[in-house]
């Protein structure tokens, strides 16, 4: 019997994940045009916040998905760095979200040349990083230190540096990188915790259910007078403080006939998870 429950679950899966997929790649191509036509018009800063929101309104209304983001006004005190937990490939939605106008992301190199997708990141000012060449991403984050700071706009940063594709509300450890650069630029540090989404969404599991995701905006961390020195610290009270925050959020809430809990033999062990990453 439980074969056969398996066999459903993956078909369920690819089967969402092959229309999510599809919505992401629709979105993507009104983003080549949104980012062409604002671009045209000297308003390419609104780009991916147009896209962010179509996305999540696709998403929201074909798979059944929510968001509920507590104290969203802390996300327009910009001009200020903006930084989140990384879980999986959901974090595209959450994007949706919270993603504020006149912001950016950064995103691995590799992602330009993936079709519509990467066209998009590209011509609407995706600040793309190349792995091991510490140089050229230092080039490139100064680039965009500047550019957020003349618009007033922000810039949107994964500290862990990788998914972490946890079972558990937990953090990865972070990588210094964005606090450098929220002290040269002497801008706040906006943190954004998510709540665990695997029961949710998650492909070593199979999951792609009917939920809620709980999102919570902590108090912007002031950067002035702050120097390089003071970066360690910054990096691991902030740390603290997400990990905190996350913890206390807990697992996404599924809704109605998919509420129940994960089966014990879908529990993978946390550890094991974070070691294979």
């Amino acid at each position: 019997m439980s074969f056969f429950c398996g066999i459903g679950k993956s078909i369920k899966f690819y089967t969402k994940g092959f229309f999510a997929l599809t919505l992401l790649l629709l979105s993507a191509t009104y983003g080549v045009l949104c980012s062409l036509v604002m671009s045209l018009v000297g308003q390419r800063q609104y780009a991916q916040y147009s896209v962010a929101r179509v996305y999540y309104a696709l998403l929201s209304f074909f798979m059944g998905l929510k968001i509920e983001v507590d104290r969203p006004e802390l996300l327009t005190k910009l001009p200020a760095l903006l930084i989140s937990n990384h879980q999986s490939e959901m974090d595209i939605y959450i994007l949706g979200r919270v993603f504020p106008p006149k912001c950016v992301i950064t995103a691995k190199n590799s992602l330009k040349y993936v079709p519509f997708l990467g066209w998009f990141m590209y011509l609407s000012g995706t600040f793309f990083l190349v792995r091991h060449n510490k140089k050229k991403d230092v080039s490139t984050l100064n680039r965009a230190l500047a550019q957020l700071k003349q618009r007033k706009g922000g810039l949107y940063m994964f500290p862990e540096g990788t998914r972490s594709y946890a079972t558990r509300p937990t953090l990865l450890p972070f990588k210094k990188g964005a606090f450098h650069l929220a002290i040269q630029g002497q801008i706040p540090i906006i943190p954004i915790v998510v709540s665990n989404t695997s029961n949710i969404y998650s492909m070593k599991l199979k999951n792609f259910n009917r939920g809620t995701v709980k999102i919570k905006i902590l108090d912007p961390i002031p950067t002035v007078g702050l120097t390089k020195d003071d970066v360690p610290k910054l990096c691991l009270d902030t740390e603290k403080k997400m990990r905190e925050a996350i913890t206390d959020l807990g697992m996404s809430v599924l809704s109605g006939g998919e509420s129940k809990k994960v089966n014990d033999h879908e529990n993978i062990d946390e550890t094991t998870t974070l070691l294979d990453h």
